[in-house]
């Protein structure tokens, strides 16, 4: 039995400052491939190569940013209650 309450999150999820770090990590992995594919087909004069840079960083960039990873859950998730409130207030099915 766990003293959180029920519908927090507890560190299963990716926090805020982990999502940021995913973002800008999942742009930079596409452009960079798509820039070393684009010059890469551009001198093999194949627009094979290109395509494939991209789909290549588009996985690689998927299988780092997907997940979640526990180097992204660094910080729990606050719980929200009322001014005063110690326990979160039931829900009532209506």
């Amino acid at each position: 039995s766990s003293s959180r309450p029920p519908g927090a999150m507890g560190g299963m999820h990716v926090d805020m400052d982990g999502q940021r770090l995913c973002e800008s990590l999942y742009q930079v992995i596409i452009v960079v491939f798509s820039a070393v594919g684009f010059i890469a087909g551009y001198f093999l004069e194949s627009f094979k190569v290109t395509v494939y840079a991209v789909f290549v960083g588009v996985a690689i960039a998927s299988l780092l940013c997907v997940p979640d990873w526990g180097i992204l859950r660094g910080k729990e998730m606050p719980v929200w209650l009322p001014e005063g409130c110690t326990t979160r207030p039931n829900r009532t099915a209506g």
